[in-house]
């Protein structure tokens, strides 16, 4: 079968152990409140001292039994600001995912993600508490099966997903374009396959698989649409390597309605995004229509390392796509290189479907309790949302990259680094004053996070985490860098003390940088 050109590939080791099997029951449900007293000194860039005190109410969860297997790690957190210049915010923050089987061979999924980006030109930057920002959500539910009748093998699953991003897009910064911000959209995928394995009826395996995907965007009614059909055959060289190739067809269409104009004849924006013309005829910006192909080779010298990397022909041109993926005790790796047509709101649910597994580790700013990007999970299920939530746009595009991400729990210590590169060249029609068709944006970005328990009752927790995001047009090319660590202390059973010192740099294009130090002490109590 094709590989999947989304980033949900990082989660496909801990989806293929089908968890839900697992014997083991185990059930942790923590409800928590928090109080914490945090300070944001500038260091470059000017600004005030500003104060905040923060209150926040969270859930921890694990599930795991016969049947169910969830994991939630979700967080509301109020910003009380000390002064005009600190204003008071609002933030929504957290991951879910579960699976229940349904019966043998049949399971529902479902995931959610709530997070906030910003919205003051400053792309991929982490949030401050002074930072102008916007809150994002995103969630999916769907069957799969999987099952065997004799010596055929077949699968199917359905995935319905919505993304949102809430609130104005703020226009009025150095460097900014009018543009088209993503509002929300709708997304449907469907895929079925039927095939049998190599050395049953022939010396090759044979697969034919179909599938069906379409998003139905807000923002001047976008809609995308990809059919595709193809046959895949496997044959095996050796108990480990085997080569595979596969050949189908596929047709993509992108359609959309014109913006409302002005007297002058320029695109209307409110509240940084488009107005519709809904009157106006929807128009075909994207159409591709031909014949797909791809070989490549399987290395599999366990059940746990695979490696896969194909080259081929879609989308007019030449593509190449492959994965890697290691999971060992207490630890995992996964790299994927990636190649397809998406848009964000695809991208996010997709990154929220690969989100799997019996633990997670949630990296969050302690001064804010936004992510820092990335959830590790040593069985191999994690996911880093970092360039997801970079390039938010309302715009389709090619999207090619690699991203790559490692996770490990050894004693005392636990370890998780993620890194990545994308490109996004996008697809828009003739005259469109944001993005210029052809032009592309590019994303590098790390985040790393350590963890060391020093006795029973303290713990250090650290963090660093890197963004450049390299914009087209006029729109501000940003570089931002940032650490923090955070000792913790459990004073009773329940209650748990914390001080964290932080650092966040960002510099914008010929911007002077900001440089801003942080530090927080704080209470928890868990029940």
């Amino acid at each position: 079968m094709m590989l999947r050109t989304s980033l949900a590939l990082l989660g496909a080791v801990a989806l293929a152990a089908s968890p839900v099997m697992a014997q083991e029951r185990k059930v942790d449900v923590t409800p928590y409140l928090g109080i914490d007293q945090t300070v944001l000194v500038p260091l470059k860039g000017g600004g005030d001292v500003l104060t905040y005190t923060n209150v926040t109410a969270g859930l921890t969860a694990q599930l795991q039994t016969r049947r169910v297997e969830a994991v939630a790690d979700i967080q509301y957190n109020h910003s009380f600001g000390w002064g005009r210049e600190a204003s008071d915010q609002d933030v929504i923050s957290g991951i879910i995912s579960g699976q229940y089987l349904v019966s043998p061979g049949l399971t529902l999924n479902a995931g959610a993600l709530a997070t906030r980006i910003r919205t003051d030109g400053l792309s991929g930057a982490a949030m401050l508490n002074d930072s102008q920002t916007s809150q994002v959500y995103a969630g999916y539910v769907g069957p799969s099966y999987a099952s065997s009748f004799g010596d055929i093998d077949v699968t199917a699953s359905y995935r319905l997903g919505y993304a949102r991003v809430d609130e104005d897009v703020n226009a009025d910064f150095a460097g900014a374009s009018a543009a088209g911000s993503f509002a929300d959209s709708v997304t449907h995928s469907l895929a079925a396959s039927v095939g049998v394995a190599p050395g049953v009826w022939l010396p090759i395996g044979i697969v034919a698989s179909a599938g069906y995907d379409r998003e139905d965007a807000s923002e001047l009614d976008q809609r995308f649409e990809d059919a595709w059909g193809r046959v895949d055959a496997t044959l095996p060289v050796s108990p480990t390597v085997a080569i595979a190739g596969g050949v189908g067809y596929e047709r993509i269409k992108i359609s959309q309605r014109s913006p409302e104009l002005d007297v002058s004849g320029v695109p209307i924006i409110r509240n940084g995004r488009y107005v519709t013309d809904e009157s106006s005829p929807r128009a075909l910006i994207y159409d591709f229509d031909d014949i797909i192909w791809d070989v490549g080779v399987l290395w599999r010298p366990s059940h746990r390392t695979s490696l896969e990397a194909r080259v081929g022909e879609r989308y007019g041109g030449m593509t190449y796509s492959g994965s890697f993926v290691w999971e060992g005790r207490g630890q995992s790796f996964a790299l994927v290189v990636f190649d397809g047509i998406d848009s964000f709101g695809r991208i996010i649910t997709s990154n929220v479907a690969a989100v799997s597994g019996s633990s997670l580790n949630v990296v969050r700013n302690p001064f804010t309790g936004d992510f820092t990007g990335c959830a590790f999970s040593q069985s191999g299920g994690g996911q880093c949302f970092n360039d997801a939530l970079a390039g938010v746009t309302d715009t389709n595009f090619r999207y090619r990259g690699v991203a790559a991400q490692y996770a490990a729990q050894r004693g005392p210590w636990g370890v998780g680094v993620g890194l990545g590169y994308s490109q996004r060249k996008f697809v828009t029609p003739s005259g469109q004053t944001v993005f210029v068709r052809g032009t592309r944006d590019q994303n590098w970005y790390g985040t790393a996070s350590l963890s060391y328990v020093i006795d029973s009752r303290s713990s250090l927790d650290s963090a660093i985490y890197a963004n450049y995001f390299d914009a087209s047009g006029a729109r501000l090319d940003v570089l931002n860098l940032g650490a923090f660590t955070s000792y913790n202390r459990l004073i009773n059973r329940n209650l748990q003390a914390s001080a964290s010192l932080g650092l966040d740099s960002a510099k914008a294009d010929d911007l002077d940088a900001v440089i801003n130090a942080m530090g927080q002490v704080g209470l928890r109590y868990s029940f």
